[in-house]
This record gives C-alpha cells, sequence and structure tokens, in this order.
C-alpha cells in the first residue's frame, strides 16, 4: 500500500487513551466525538488510500442514501443532499493531478491506491456542472483503463497492488482499493463486465490469499512479502467484498447476481468466523492473529472495521450470527476513542505493519465507518 515517500501519513508520540469517549445510551460515540474523529481524519488523511478511506466513511455516516450500501444507482437520487464535504476533497486531489496522473497516481506508490478515490470521484460528478462531470468521469475511465491495461498481472490474471516495474505481488488491501471502484464505475457507466471484473479480483485474490483458518495473509509474491494473518488486511478484504456485495445487489443487474452475492457472502462470513475467534480479553483483536513477528498486541484500527463488517453483513444478508462478538468488540473500540482528541488508540501503524502506533488516520476512518454501519443495523432490528 505504500512507499518511503508516503510516509508522513502517520503521526506518533500522542499519548495513549487519556479520556474514554462518551458512548450514547444507543451504543453510538456521541456527536461532539464524532464531530473530533472527523477533524483528526481530515488533519491526517494525506495519501490517496486514507482520502479515499475518508471519502468513503464520510458518504456512509453523512450522505447514506448516497452510498452503495442504501443504493446503487447513477446518477444518485436527485432529492440527495450535495456532498459537500466529499466534493471538496475531490477538487483538493483533482488540482494535484498532472497531465499524465492516473487519477492522482503518484509514481512509485502502489498501484492500487488511487482506485480508493474512484468511488467519491464519481459521487461528486454527479453533483457538478456538465464541464466538471464529464471531465471527473473521463479521469475514472483513466484510471478504470490503467488499472485493467497496464499494471500486471498475476497468470490467472490477479491485478498487482504494486505498479508496473515491480514485481507482481497482492495485498489484502487491494479489496477495499480496486474492486469497490470497479464495480461502482460499472453501475455509473452502464457496464456490467466492470462488476463482474471487480467480483473476478476478489474471487482470485482469495484463492492466493486465503489462510486455511479462513482469515486472509496479508501480502503474497514478490519482495517483502507478509503471509502473517494481519488484522487490519482482514478488515480490508472483508468490508471491501461486502461493497461490492452490496453494489452488485443494489444495481440495476442484482437479480442476476445471485451466484457472485452468494459467494461474497460466504467469503466475508469466513473472514468474521477466524477473526472473532480471537478477540482478547479486552474486548479487541490483535494486530496479527498467528502473532506473526510477535506482533500480538491489541489493535482498534482493524478492529472497528471488521465489526464495522459484521453489522453491514447483517443489514445486507439477514445474517446475525456475528453481531454478539460484533458488540463486544465495538464497545471496546468506541471505549478506546479519546474524549479529549478525538484519536483512538492502539492501533497499528499503517506504514509498519508490526508495530504499535497511537495515531492512524485510516482508524479514524474506520471508527466512521463503524458508527455507521450500527446505526444503520440499529434502524433495521
Amino acid at each position: 500500500m505504500w512507499s518511503p515517500s508516503l510516509c508522513a501519513a502517520v503521526v506518533v508520540g500522542l499519548p495513549l487513551l487519556a479520556y474514554a469517549a462518551p458512548i450514547q445510551s444507543t451504543g453510538l460515540l456521541s456527536d461532539a466525538t464524532i464531530k473530533q474523529v472527523k477533524e483528526r481524519l481530515a488533519q491526517s488523511a494525506s495519501d490517496t488510500w486514507t482520502a479515499g478511506t475518508q471519502m468513503e466513511a464520510l458518504l456512509e455516516l453523512d450522505y447514506p442514501t448516497l452510498s452503495v450500501f442504501a443504493a446503487a444507482s447513477y446518477p444518485p437520487p436527485s432529492t440527495a443532499d450535495a456532498p459537500s464535504a466529499v466534493t471538496a476533497i475531490v477538487r483538493q486531489w483533482a488540482s494535484q493531478r498532472g497531465s499524465s496522473d492516473q487519477l492522482a497516481y503518484v509514481a512509485g506508490g502502489a498501484a492500487a491506491d488511487p482506485a480508493a478515490l474512484g468511488v467519491g470521484w464519481l459521487v461528486a460528478a454527479a453533483f457538478a456542472d456538465s464541464s466538471t462531470e464529464s471531465t471527473y468521469v473521463a479521469q475514472a475511465k483513466q484510471q478504470v483503463s490503467y488499472l485493467l491495461d497496464s499494471v500486471p498481472t498475476t497468470p490467472d490474471g490477479a491485478i498487482s497492488h504494486r505498479p508496473s516495474g515491480e514485481p507482481v505481488q497482492l495485498w489484502a488491501d487491494f479489496i477495499s482499493m480496486v474492486p469497490p471502484f470497479l464495480a461502482y464505475y460499472g453501475v455509473a457507466t452502464s457496464d456490467r463486465s466492470s462488476l463482474e471484473t471487480a467480483y473476478q479480483q476478489i474471487k482470485l485474490y482469495r484463492s492466493h490469499l486465503r489462510s486455511s483458518s479462513g482469515a486472509w495473509k496479508h501480502i503474497v509474491l514478490g519482495s517483502g512479502t507478509d503471509a502473517g494473518l494481519w488484522n487490519t488486511g482482514n478488515g480490508w478484504a472483508a468490508h471491501g467484498s461486502l461493497r461490492v456485495l452490496a453494489t452488485l445487489k443494489n444495481s440495476q443487474w442484482g437479480s442476476t447476481f445471485d451466484v457472485e452475492i452468494a459467494d461474497l457472502t460466504a467469503w466475508v462470513q469466513e473472514i468474521l468466523r477466524a477473526a472473532f475467534q480471537k478477540i482478547k480479553s479486552d474486548g479487541l483483536l490483535p494486530n496479527y492473529y498467528d502473532n506473526a513477528h510477535g506482533s500480538y498486541f491489541s489493535d482498534a484500527s482493524g478492529s472497528a472495521l471488521l465489526a464495522a463488517s459484521a453489522y453491514r453483513l447483517a443489514t445486507l444478508t439477514g445474517d446475525t450470527s456475528f453481531i454478539s462478538n460484533a458488540d463486544t468488540v465495538r464497545s471496546a473500540v468506541f471505549g478506546h476513542v479519546d474524549s479529549s482528541s478525538g484519536w483512538v488508540s492502539p492501533v497499528v501503524d499503517p506504514l509498519s505493519f508490526q508495530s504499535e502506533a497511537s495515531q492512524s488516520p485510516e482508524a479514524e476512518a474506520f471508527i466512521l465507518m463503524l458508527q455507521a454501519a450500527y446505526r444503520d443495523y440499529l434502524a433495521t432490528i
């Protein structure tokens, strides 16, 4: 996901939890705390994957009718509020694009990361003037072409997480970056094959990364691999798969994707089943399930995303078998949000997978996703 040139994304050194954030009777964080979390995320989301994850979190929490978890139509409903916060982020990244950039692609960075911006990019396009809309859609198309035509693949067709010029390498993180964008692009452009490609990429990645327990390995192939069962990587894989599941289900072709939806459901279930078996006494999941690298500290970051995934699975499919586990993890995660700052800790340093940190931009986004997922689940019971 990262390269040495991107290391400014995480700031460490803040003292650990000082004051637990207030949790409302509903089990949700207070509006004041959520406001702080948003502020910390806005200050720290300085890379394509963190900015893309920030936009996804805002869509789910503040503009739920524009989220694929509510619907997957394009353009979005005309009655929906314009997503001003998402549009502002897209404008910021659009202003940084060079003439040859692949949707803000940074040379030397991960090939997959800029695709994380794609869903927000297309949503912003739908609310822009006609000239800006056509520009944004053209840029999204450029990003799809880059992924499908320029990025190397495995012999069986899995798109590398890394760019051309580097060995092909598959990361669990890819599942939240590329397939959700491909699926949403397919809806936006009435291209069913793009949704099929999103599903196929998850299927291929699972064939390479799935362990015997059902949890996913972090990085395989190439150099600098990580066969450990990384908590956040499993969160990326589960939540990205659910976004694709929701897009397929809610698309204009939803009734024709029964097999794909069943597969995605089963694949998420096996990740959650393996992950939640590892809940620690403090209610959080460990950084690695297999204690790879001796890195077994509690990690609120990936824990938040996996709990959010359990609530989304229940809302999308009716499978409530993981709700008790998710409730345990959610309560622990929300209890580790510092009310004086909005930061959640302890978390893994996303730029050094075996190291503990006290701040993480993606963890702040996952808090917002968990808040949104639990809120939406509560509305169904």
